[in-house]
């Protein structure tokens, strides 16, 4: 006798059951203080259930740090795929002020600090890690294609300056789990405010404003 497949609808509505469990015990409990005991119990499935899914902790911290890749990814295509710079910082305003705001992602966030840290001393997370980390190549090529256009100064070092936004977002994740009642439109609203006036130079507009107010305006180097 064989045993009824499952759809595929339902298979993927199970594991983001499993993950959405994993993801609580984490954000509430700690990584390494939660066993896959502690996510069946969350999750409400049977002990079969869960293992025919994902076979061990770190089974579900890949998951779960592929979906936030996933998640990540959206939002630099959304912003590459800008017709400009001006633009792209518009839609990544809206689209981090709406994620934050989210109490699921907040969780998810929360989490992914933990994940940061065990990444430090956990090759396999580290490795999972590192996947994200090499998301910010987009980024840094949108700010080369804005040099090219003549968006940007040619002497923007565009490697480092991809390093700060990134920063920026990694620094609010911090601060929103330290701090749960943190203003995070505010904070958003201002680090845009500030990428857009680093950004803001294109190369004759950047030459005008340095013979008016010479020292007053932030140098960028490739040095």
């Amino acid at each position: 006798m064989t045993m009824p497949r499952i759809s595929e609808e339902k298979r993927k509505a199970r594991q983001a059951q499993i993950l959405d469990a994993a993801t609580r015990c984490f954000a509430r409990d700690g990584f390494h203080r939660t066993l896959m005991e502690d996510i069946v119990r969350e999750s409400g499935l049977s002990p079969g259930a869960i293992y025919c899914y994902f076979r061990s902790k770190h089974h579900i911290v890949e998951a779960i740090s592929a979906e936030r890749h996933a998640r990540d990814q959206a939002l630099l295509a959304d912003f590459v795929s800008a017709p400009n710079l001006s633009e792209g910082l518009s839609r990544m305003t809206r689209a981090l002020a709406g994620l934050l705001q989210d109490p699921k992602e907040k969780q998810r966030r929360k989490v992914s600090i933990q994940f940061w840290a065990e990444s430090l001393h956990d090759a396999r997370i580290r490795k999972v890690a590192e996947r994200g980390i090499r998301q910010r190549d987009l980024l840094t090529a949108a700010l080369q294609d804005a040099q090219r256009t003549g968006e940007l100064p040619g002497t923007l070092d565009t490697d480092s300056f991809s390093r700060v936004m990134l920063a920026l977002l990694q620094g609010l994740l911090l601060q929103q789990a330290w701090e749960p009642r943190l203003d995070t439109k505010a904070f958003v609203a201002t680090a845009m405010a500030l990428l857009r006036s680093a950004l803001s130079g294109a190369p004759a507009d950047s030459r005008r404003r340095r013979k008016s107010r010479s020292g007053s305006l932030p140098q960028f180097s490739s040095r």
